[in-house]
């Protein structure tokens, strides 16, 4: 498998460095550098098929258009995320909203996530957004679920089956098909499938649509 080509843009070097040691040698990436706006790049030929922008840098947005360089999946750290930044990440057809300095776990769940079309954000700024302007409160953060073992079945879809309902769970938390595959023991090709179904019968076009979906669901059977 060919390694994914991942280029980092931003103002704050701290990031860009945290950024590049996280990712430079890790095999499964081709690193095309990390750079400020305005900056030489290191590797100005680099095609990247990944972004990782500093949301708080104003400049980032005119230099990811530039037009050597291509609309590939992008994923938005900022230093306080909050509803405002979420709406800019999806306005601007993002693939994340994160924190500066979530654990290097929650970011490579990002990019593995990015690869598959999911979008990945931290529940409770999610329900904040799913609730701002209501004057409802938010509900109380859902509880981080591990990467490994038995879903818990909070959220009841009724129209959906249990085999649906364990992947839109896997797939609200950030798993990529080919790891909800392997965490129920499927081939993607039918996680793929499955998913297919899930956004015909719910009425939900895309995943950032079902994550939020089901996010709101568990929320409101646990409340």
């Amino acid at each position: 498998m060919a390694a994914m080509p991942v280029l980092v843009i931003g103002l704050d070097a701290g990031w860009r460095a945290r950024m590049q040691r996280l990712l430079a040698m890790r095999g499964e990436f081709d690193w095309l550098g990390a750079y400020a706006p305005g900056q030489p790049r290191e590797t100005p030929n680099g095609q990247p098929a990944l972004l990782l922008l500093d949301g708080d840098d104003p400049e980032v947005e005119r230099e990811r258009r530039k037009p050597q360089l291509p609309a590939p999946r992008r994923l938005y750290f900022y230093r306080n995320p909050n509803v405002e930044a979420l709406q800019h990440c999806v306005e601007s057809q993002g693939h994340a909203c994160l924190d500066k300095h979530d654990s290097p776990d929650t970011v490579m769940r990002a990019i593995h996530a990015a690869e598959s079309g999911l979008f990945v954000v931290a529940p409770e700024l999610l329900l904040e957004a799913l609730h701002a302007g209501t004057g409802v409160p938010a509900p109380a953060p859902i509880a981080e679920v591990p990467l490994h073992g038995t879903p818990d079945h909070t959220g009841d879809w009724s129209s959906l089956t249990e085999r649906q309902r364990e992947i839109v769970h896997w797939a609200a938390r950030g798993m990529s098909n080919k790891q909800i595959a392997r965490q129920l023991g499927i081939s993607p090709e039918t996680v793929k499938t499955h998913l297919h179904h899930v956004f015909e019968r719910e009425g939900v076009h895309g995943r950032m649509a079902l994550l939020a979906a089901h996010v709101g669901e568990r929320a409101t059977t646990s409340g």
